[in-house]
Parts: structure tokens; C-alpha cells; sequence
């Protein structure tokens, strides 16, 4: 009585969407960090000063900061997320 049958036994479970969604957010700080990196350091640094963009911080030693630790908080959380899922299907299969 507890197998799902049809469209249910496809579905994931509430925990599976809650750490998908977590990995979602974890990718996209990734690469909002990266981006935010390109346009502080990389070939992207020439948009800012034709847009005439003010960074958050006067320093760009503390936007690169901010930058990279998106990055690793967001690798971090996309990593618990896939190990947490994978714990999950293997539950599963047992």
C-alpha cells in the first residue's frame, strides 16, 4: 500500500525538490560569483567603465572577495546538495 503507482512514482519526494532547489541556489551563486569576477578582473572590465557603473565597494580587492566567496559558498552548497541527493537515491535502491 505504500508503492506509488502512475504519474506519482515519478514524482521525487519533498526532500528531493528541497535539496534540488538548494543545489539551484548553489549554481547560481556560482556563477553570479564568476561573472561578478569577470566583470571586476577580466576581459568584462571595460563594460564597467563605459556603463559608468559604481562598484559596491571602492576597492576592488573587496569586490573580488565578495565575488570569490560567492563562488565557494555557492560550490559548497551545490556540493551538500548532490551528496545529500545521492544518499537519497541510494536509500532508494535499498
Amino acid at each position: 500500500m505504500g508503492e506509488k503507482s502512475g504519474l506519482k512514482a515519478m514524482m521525487p519526494s519533498k526532500k528531493e525538490i528541497g535539496f534540488m532547489v538548494i543545489e539551484g541556489f548553489g549554481l547560481f551563486l556560482t556563477v553570479t560569483g564568476m561573472v561578478g569576477i569577470t566583470f571586476i578582473l577580466g576581459p568584462l572590465n571595460h563594460v564597467l567603465k563605459d556603463l559608468e557603473y559604481t562598484l559596491l565597494f571602492d576597492n576592488t580587492a573587496s569586490a573580488f572577495f565578495l565575488c570569490f566567496g560567492f563562488c565557494v559558498i555557492g560550490g559548497a552548497l551545490d556540493f551538500v546538495a548532490k551528496t545529500a541527493l545521492k544518499s537519497i537515491e541510494k536509500q532508494k535502491a535499498l
